[in-house]
């Protein structure tokens, strides 16, 4: 289904772009047309056809309500994808292609993702855009944004863990994982909070007691070359050590990497302490529909 917008007007008087709803696409024209916006970005964050059917299931993207942006000649100029849980929504996987910027095209696309996230109800917005990228910043502070916080990313690479501290482990199972879950303090990013966590499925947990019989849980998503989505149970200090010792500990060969981290977070220092180091910085933002 295409549409045009009456109101849009680019600086050399072309055409409005029409657009095609997400859902006529496959994951695997998706996932080259994302691509092909990303080849010069500051984190190109590649995907395939698999990685954005699971991405498109894990975040709730409404393919309906998600759109590429097609100029006069039916080529793409961009693509921008739309979040929804209840009454909020989350813009993700927003690109222009190189050629195509300059001419309003991103913020044409996030207006029509605007309007859709009203038409589906939902009174909030957000998204995370990367630091450095002014462009974006400039755009979506233009059509009402305000900052909330800045969001680490961060990585560990794969290796044992040395001088750990004295500790007992146990393997939680689903049901103990969604009880962990269920108790967590909120403020998770749209990336952890526990409904994206639920949908990935393949969790792990591990429960930690030390000698002094303090105690608490940690949570992850793991594949055959990666620990992520780490949700640790507690902020003091040496049992969050703790917590972090033991899955490196049980998980030495694995690479690991934990978006949307809260820079405020007191968990930052102690992750530096096992060997976490800053990729890059997101500023979160949101906006009242």
């Amino acid at each position: 289904m295409t549409g045009q917008s009456s109101t849009f007007r680019s600086p050399d008087s072309s055409p409005a772009p029409s657009l095609v709803r997400a859902s006529e696409y496959s994951f695997s024209e998706l996932a080259r047309i994302y691509n092909e916006t990303r080849v010069d970005y500051i984190v190109p964050m590649p995907m395939n056809a698999r990685r954005m059917e699971e991405y498109v299931r894990h975040y709730d993207v409404h393919l309906e309500s998600s759109f590429v942006a097609l100029n006069d000649h039916d080529e793409e100029m961009g693509i921008g994808m739309l979040g929804l849980r209840g009454r909020r929504s989350w813009i993700t996987r927003l690109g222009i292609m190189p050629d195509q910027r300059g001419h309003h095209v991103g913020q044409f696309l996030v207006s029509k993702l605007i309007e859709a996230a009203r038409a589906q109800a939902a009174d909030q917005m957000q998204l995370e855009v990367i630091e450095g990228n002014d462009p974006g910043t400039r755009l979506f502070l233009k059509v009402g944004f305000e900052e909330v916080r800045r969001l680490l990313v961060i990585r560990r690479p794969p290796g044992e863990i040395t001088g750990t501290l004295t500790f007992e482990t146990e393997p939680l199972g689903a049901d103990a994982v969604r009880e962990c879950l269920a108790s967590r303090a909120p403020g998770a990013s749209w990336l952890d909070e526990n409904a994206s966590l639920l949908n990935m499925g393949r969790l792990g947990g591990l429960q930690v007691t030390l000698p002094s019989s303090k105690a608490s849980w940690i949570v992850f998503y793991e594949t055959p070359f990666q620990l992520s989505h780490l949700v640790l149970g507690s902020e003091d200090d040496l049992i969050a050590l703790a917590l972090l010792q033991a899955v490196h500990q049980a998980k030495p060969m694995l690479d690991t990497k934990l978006e949307n981290l809260p820079l405020a977070s007191p968990l930052w220092s102690i992750f530096q302490k096992v060997g976490y180091v800053e990729s890059f910085r997101r500023i979160e933002m949101r906006l009242t529909l």
